[in-house]
């Protein structure tokens, strides 16, 4: 990559891969120390060569976030495209992960192409066609870039921008999403039940409360909890529904000693209507009941973190928009459908912007080899440019 790469792009197809040659891994993933400060700097270079008004938050050493807007003359809606720029380490992968190739089948190679910096790189084209659109008085809603950090890990970059007071009527989030209009997704709770025990000589059978054999009463009940969830599907469908899985456990500090304490931490994901408080009382409830009917069992519940789920009506007028334009731009009607994963578009949920995730056609995310088709990419800047023009208004 170029020292000083070219902010005078204006093809979609390479300003990704401008992005791509940017290393912005995750911190201490591998040899970039930088974390999103160098694409940082290129994007408000890339702006500023726009004249377009742009804002650095950086409330953490090198997790800078970029809020730009090209403000409309007044009375109509404001559009928020949001993209993260970091990626997953470029450690594991095959070939160069900054090469931003274009091979013939037609497709950019890289870490980060599809996840997401194709869809980024489709939100400044249409932010810069914005301001054209505001310079010739066509513009009456403020149509609004955040390019964030830290999505991949504990998304502080969007946190950051809300809590800074950016809102918009509408967003939308260009991760991958195989060109499907994604209307709702799940969220998550992260807990931590420690089950206590009595540490004592490993002879000591009258002194000691194994707490990992205590422990193993509440995964059994973890378990029936996991296939009772399965049932509150709205759906129907099995993914759909709520789950819950024990990820780690911890306890014991050597084989001749009972041990005094078992940690297990647990995942548990949501769906619109549950929370962190509804979910913690479930699993109060477990335990309660084990203490009750179990000797010598003791515990303490934690919650360590929690992300809302997100959905969006089926016939909310934003979504409507969005399918019309995806009709328009490739002639086919693109799937509506929940998605299991989580990403930014929650934390813009609870705050009152309604939103959708759609983005390019891309594969291999966070594996050994990673690529995003190019026309998806250019068709998906052509929505985005027509969407504002009609939704800002």
């Amino acid at each position: 990559m170029s020292p000083t790469p070219d902010v005078t792009i204006d093809d979609v197809v390479s300003l990704t891969q401008t992005l791509v040659q940017i290393d912005s891994s995750t911190p201490g993933s591998g040899t970039n120390a930088t974390g999103e400060t160098a694409i940082a700097k290129y994007i408000v270079a890339w702006l500023h060569h726009r004249s377009i008004e742009t804002h650095w938050i950086e409330e953490v050493p090198n997790r800078p976030s970029v809020v730009a807007v090209v403000r409309g003359s007044g009375g109509g809606k404001s559009l928020m495209f949001n993209g993260h720029t970091d990626t997953v380490t470029l450690q594991g992968y095959t070939d160069d992960p900054l090469s931003g190739h274009v091979a013939p089948d037609g497709r950019l190679y890289g870490r980060g192409s599809a996840d997401m910096k194709s869809g980024l790189a489709a939100a400044m084209i249409a932010l810069a066609q914005a301001k054209q659109l505001s310079l010739d008085s066509k513009l009456s809603g403020d149509v609004i870039l955040a390019a964030v950090a830290d999505e991949e890990c504990d998304s502080i970059g969007t946190e950051q921008v809300l809590a800074a007071g950016w809102r918009a009527d509408a967003a939308i989030i260009a991760e991958p999403t195989e060109f499907a209009i994604i209307n709702a997704h799940k969220g998550y709770v992260l807990l931590e039940v420690e089950v206590r025990g009595v540490a004592a000589h490993g002879s000591r059978a009258d002194l000691g409360v194994d707490a990992i054999c205590k422990a193993g009463h509440f995964l059994v009940e973890l378990d029936r909890y996991a296939q009772q969830l399965q049932e509150r599907s709205p759906t129907g469908e099995r993914l759909d529904a709520p789950n819950v899985h024990a990820g780690v456990i911890r306890g014991g500090a050597e084989i001749n000693s009972y041990p005094a304490s078992c940690v297990v931490e647990i995942e548990r994901r949501t769906i619109a209507g549950e929370t962190d408080e509804s979910v913690r009382k479930e699993l109060l409830e477990i335990l309660r009941r084990l203490e009750e009917r179990v000797p010598d069992f003791s515990f303490e519940l934690r919650v360590t973190s929690y992300r809302p789920p997100f959905a969006i009506a089926a016939d909310h007028p934003f979504l409507n928009l969005v399918v019309e334009q995806a009709v328009k731009t490739t002639g086919a009607a693109p799937p509506i459908k929940s998605e299991t994963y989580w990403t930014d578009m929650a934390l813009l949920d609870e705050v009152g912007i309604p939103g959708v995730i759609w983005g390019p056609k891309g594969s291999g995310l966070h594996s050994k080899e990673e690529s995003v088709e190019v026309q998806s990419i250019r068709d998906l800047k052509d929505s985005f440019v027509a969407i504002m023009e009609r939704f800002c208004q």
